[in-house]
């Protein structure tokens, strides 16, 4: 037995050379960024950082369109409080800068180089939005940070104006670049990249417009931009919306149906039971407890159409209408919204639940399963969009108009109006 203790000790001492080897279970620059394979793992790591599923269908309990059990402190006077996360934090942006600054290896062709840097730069477009919308002016950095290099980012901020330019640009070469046009609606293709453009430019104008910034580049260049961008896609890209199913079904079902409905769903956070990936919706949107018991006013539920496409408001006694009789011949996607009469779960009747849910009688049920068996933790599988082709129709008819009049909806991928 000792003799076997032995031997590793003489091999170490004789067999420095051994030394030196790399370990087998690690990698080199080399690996990650020379070749095609180690940056698509890398680059894979960049979709943890945009917004997630459990964002995209929680948002904001909005004041203006439902009801929930609390108000934000923001919205309480004499409840103001600093936040405990400042959302400044720039180490997603090191990650990104670095595949743009190390994607140059000769082995590699500049098509497969170019392309993970425009995934790169399309990432860092969003991650720079999201900054702008938070924080207005940020510092501008094109590099990966160094260590000792901290300081850069206690410096004075750089102007929204030249953000927004390199934004822009970022966009731009990765839709140039991008070589991906399809997928199965869980990765960025190039016409995602037209369609963030869509979303950032109308919010660009829109912002500067209602502000009344003095900026060198005016409103209308962001909303032409918009314009412009939602034109090529439009004309050139896969996408519409999908009419093809049962209209009573087919708006519900892009965020019910657990694979993205890529017909019209151009980016989603995708889950899988398998794999040990769930998300809560139905927790969050049926539990007295845990979620905000957030429900929709009836403002808003007015703003949708009779079946016929005329106002609601429009019916002689829409204002003393009960629940049921409002209900009947509305804009079939109400019912694929909100709790309507007869929407059942598990086979039985399932009116708004005004004992442990809904304020108001508007229960959504727009990412919820049916089944209650999800109702008591974080147990769907259902895909979450977060880009849809609605979306950049709306954004594209905004942007021509200038205003941003069809947007009362919290998040912009959200879309709780009649989209």
């Amino acid at each position: 037995m000792k003799r076997l203790f032995y031997i590793p000790v003489v091999a170490l001492l004789f067999s420095s050379c051994e030394l030196n080897e790399l370990p087998k279970a690690g990698a080199t620059e080399e690996d990650i960024f020379g070749s095609e394979s180690g940056l698509k793992n890398y680059s894979n790591s960049f979709y943890r950082n945009i917004t997630s599923g459990s964002d995209a269908y929680k948002g904001d309990a909005m004041a203006d369109y439902s009801a929930v059990n609390s108000l934000n402190d923001f919205m309480v006077g004499g409840a103001y409080s600093a936040e405990i996360s400042s959302g400044w934090s720039w180490t997603t942006l090191r990650n990104i800068n670095q595949l743009i600054a190390k994607c140059n290896s000769p082995k590699l062709t500049d098509a497969i180089k170019n392309n993970y840097i425009g995934l790169a730069r399309f990432f860092r477009a969003w991650f720079y939005y999201e900054k702008v919308v938070r924080f207005g002016d940020v510092p501008w950095v094109d590099h990966p940070l160094a260590v000792d290099e901290t300081d850069i980012l206690k410096a004075p901020r750089d102007s929204r104006e030249v953000v927004m330019k390199h934004i822009m640009e970022d966009l731009d070469f990765a839709y140039a670049n991008i070589t991906n046009t399809g997928g199965d609606g869980s990765t960025v293709n190039k016409w995602t990249a037209l369609g963030l453009k869509t979303r950032i430019a109308l919010f660009e104008g829109t912002f500067r417009k209602y502000h009344k910034l003095n900026l060198a580049t005016q409103p209308e260049v962001f909303f032409q931009m918009a314009v412009d961008a939602g034109k090529i896609l439009m004309e050139n890209g896969p996408y519409g919306l999908n009419i093809s199913a049962d209209p009573k079904t087919s708006q519900r079902m892009l965020f019910t149906s657990n694979a993205p409905v890529t017909k019209e769903v151009m980016l989603a956070v995708t889950f899988s039971k398998d794999l040990a990936l769930l998300n809560d919706a139905n927790w969050w949107w049926t539990s007295a407890t845990y979620g905000p018991r957030l429900s929709l006013v009836r403002p808003f539920i007015n703003t949708f159409l009779n079946v016929d496409g005329t106002p609601y408001t429009d019916r002689p006694n829409f204002q003393t209408e009960e629940f049921y009789e409002e209900c009947q011949n509305r804009d079939l996607r109400l019912a694929q919204l909100i709790r309507t009469p007869g929407y059942s779960r598990n086979g039985l009747a399932a009116p708004p639940n005004f004992a442990s849910f809904t304020y108001t009688g508007y229960q959504p049920i727009k990412y919820t399963l049916d089944d209650s068996y999800y109702d008591n933790g974080g147990y769907n599988t259902n895909a979450v969009p977060l880009m849809r082709y609605a979306e950049v129709l709306l954004n594209y008819a905004e942007a021509k108009t200038g205003t941003r009049y069809l947007y009362r909806c919290g998040l912009v991928q959200n879309h709780w109006c009649a989209t």
